[in-house]
């Protein structure tokens, strides 16, 4: 007789519906109107590639934009060359390590994985961070654990998951 394995791939349907954090909990609206910021303490190099301005820094860089707050090894920020402006933000590290404020109480959301990826997208330009390899989210009532995860940093809801996966959520109290 086959036993199915304990761990098991979650099923995009099954994730969406069960994956939608804290209804009342969204990132700090002020974050998405901060500028992207970094440091780092290695060696900063840029160049010009196929219409892009790449600029990649090493050695314990931190990326901030108001609470959002991404830490790794290496990062990899592409501009449009023309406009200056910034299409995303590649992170890598071991672990990669990611915080955000959720609200005005203070309440945080974490995530780790070995990249991460920022970018907007949409009409609405939501901001979106893609964890990929041993990713994981955290917030008050929400954990999960899988091979890779996109965020919704502006909604606070994880719009996809990539298996295997695991996780609690414990129920809203109101």
């Amino acid at each position: 007789m086959y036993n199915p394995p304990i761990r098991q791939t979650v099923s995009r349907a099954l994730a969406l519906s069960l994956l939608l954090f804290s209804p009342g909990s969204i990132s700090l609206e002020s974050d998405r109107d901060e500028a992207v910021t970094w440091n780092a303490e290695g060696n900063v190099t840029t160049r010009l590639e196929s219409g892009l301005r790449i600029l990649e820094m090493s050695d314990n860089v931190k990326v901030t934009q108001g609470t959002l707050e991404i830490i790794g090894d290496q990062a990899r920020f592409e501009y449009d060359a023309e406009s200056n402006q910034l299409l995303r933000v590649t992170v890598h590290g071991n672990p990669v390590n990611y915080q955000q404020q959720l609200d005005e109480d203070g309440s945080l959301v974490s995530g780790s994985s070995a990249s991460v990826l920022l970018h907007r997208e949409g009409e609405s330009q939501e901001t979106i961070l893609e964890f990929t390899g041993n990713a994981s989210i955290v917030s008050p009532d929400t954990e999960m654990h899988c091979a890779a995860i996109v965020y919704l940093a502006d909604s606070n809801l994880i719009r996809e998951a990539t298996g295997p996966c695991q996780g609690s959520l414990t129920p809203n109290s109101n």
